[in-house]
């Protein structure tokens, strides 16, 4: 589906003359709002069902204390680290304090990465727990920042099979009607956070397949 679509069936759910999200007459959302709620929505479902992961290899140095993620990453899926020899050890997500309790001195006592740190960094930035001792590779599996919508040019495609557009619709009204104003309506965005929700689980099957 093209972005501008998906633009009209939103101004027809909010009672605006549907013409492809140009204009907002009612002056309760601008244009840019609008966007900004359908781009939340394609990155929130790419984000919490991994549709598209991307793989990339980070070489990494003894002693390193900080690790630069790709500029598009939005989130991890999945990180190996890889030694000189080809060993491979998988890496689970910890905080500091869970690598205090359970590597006590971790920061300055190197030794085989377990773990990384993504959320007490700088963005775009983790660290392994412990630091490693010996070089090597760090194998990355991470959701890529999708393509935002523009609405401008006509035939422009959202970044999503059309199976999963309905989640990034639902996604976006449930934002848009919880604004503070005269069309604010929390029942019908709990509805649209419900029908979201069956996005997600409907993208897990395709993923997974039936358990």
């Amino acid at each position: 589906m093209i972005d501008r679509d998906l633009l009209s069936e939103l101004q027809l759910v909010l009672i605006e003359p549907p013409d492809g999200g140009d204009t907002w007459p009612s002056g309760i959302w601008t244009r840019d709002e609008v966007l900004d709620a359908v781009n939340a929505g394609v990155r929130a479902l790419v984000r919490d069902t991994h549709l598209v992961v991307t793989r990339v290899e980070v070489p990494v140095l003894a002693g390193a204390t900080s690790i630069a993620l790709p500029a598009d990453w939005l989130a991890t899926a999945y990180l190996v680290w890889r030694s000189v020899t080809g060993a491979r050890n998988p890496l689970g997500p910890v905080d500091g304090f869970e690598g205090d309790l359970a590597l006590p001195g971790w920061e300055t006592h190197p030794g085989l990465p377990l773990g990384y740190v993504d959320l007490d960094a700088a963005t775009l930035t983790l660290r392994l727990v412990p630091t490693p001792a010996e070089s090597g590779t760090l194998e990355i599996l991470y959701i890529q920042r999708p393509q935002e919508a523009t609405a401008i040019a006509p035939g422009v495609q959202l970044p999503l099979a059309d199976e999963f557009v309905s989640g990034v619709k639902y996604a976006a009204l449930g934002w848009l009607l919880r604004k503070v104003g005269r069309l604010l309506d929390v029942e019908r965005a709990d509805y649209c956070d419900r029908r979201y929700q069956l996005t997600q689980t409907a993208a897990a099957i395709i993923l997974g397949g039936w358990a």
